[in-house]
C-alpha cells in the first residue's frame, strides 16, 4: 500500500512524503503527481527545498524551506493534495493519505 503524508505547519502545507508501492495504475498516478509537483516548484518558483528519494523508487520526501513558502508554492502543494485525495477516494485499498503537523 502506498503511504502518503502531507506535512502541515499552521494550516500551510510545507511538504510531503510518499513511500511504498501499489498497483501499477495507482503507483504511476501518485508518482506522476509527486514528481510533477517537485518539477513545478523547481521550474515556476524560487522556493528553496530539501528532497530525499530512493533511486530505486518507492520513496520521495520534499520539504519547503519555511522562508520560501509563498502563494505559488502553496498552490502547487494544494494541487498535489487534491490529486492524492482523488486517488485515495477511488483506490482506498491501495493508498493511505495522512496529515502530520510539524515544526520546521
Amino acid at each position: 500500500m502506498i503511504q502518503a503524508v502531507i506535512f502541515k505547519q499552521n494550516d500551510n502545507i510545507i511538504g510531503f512524503e510518499i513511500k511504498n508501492h501499489g498497483r501499477d495504475i495507482v503507483c504511476s498516478a501518485v508518482s506522476i503527481l509527486a514528481l510533477n509537483t517537485v518539477n513545478s516548484i523547481e521550474a515556476f518558483t524560487d522556493a528553496k527545498y530539501t528532497i530525499d528519494y530512493d533511486t530505486n523508487g518507492g520513496f520521495l520526501k520534499c520539504f519547503i524551506n519555511k522562508d520560501s513558502l509563498n502563494d505559488k508554492v502553496s498552490l502547487l502543494l494544494s494541487s498535489l493534495e487534491l490529486g492524492l485525495k482523488g486517488i485515495e477516494l477511488e483506490y482506498q485499498k491501495d493508498i493511505s493519505l495522512k496529515y502530520k503537523e510539524v515544526q520546521q
